[in-house]
């Protein structure tokens, strides 16, 4: 079973995204609130895949990404944000980002793009 990390700094958006995914059968998820924190955590339970925010107090989602990648090269991210700016898109999908949910966040909008990733 895949172990998946979400940063985000809304509780309600991490119970949100928590519930969907144990909806999808993937019931190992660790969860952080700021990108300093997520780093940590990535480091220590080393998930097989991250869903980032970009919106996070203190580091910023594009900088923890940068962070990620420099700790891992072969991270596996989805950006799950209600950041629309292009450069922002683009930013993210040069870093190598898997795939770019906007927020609201649905049941159907997260799961496809995990179960393509994780095969």
């Amino acid at each position: 079973m895949s172990k998946i990390m979400t940063i985000e700094d809304s509780a309600f958006e991490r119970k949100a995204i928590i519930n969907m995914l144990a909806k999808g059968n993937y019931k190992e998820v660790v969860e952080a609130e700021t990108g300093e924190e997520g780093i940590e955590l990535f480091k220590k339970e080393k998930p097989d895949l991250v869903l980032l925010d970009l919106r996070l107090p203190g580091m910023d989602g594009i900088e923890c990404f940068k962070k990620l990648k420099k700790e891992d090269p072969r991270v596996k991210v989805i950006i799950v944000s209600i950041v629309t700016r292009q450069e922002s898109v683009d930013e993210c999908m040069k870093l190598g980002a898997k795939a770019y949910i906007m927020k609201p966040v649905t049941q159907k909008k997260l799961l496809d793009p995990i179960k393509t990733i994780l095969k």
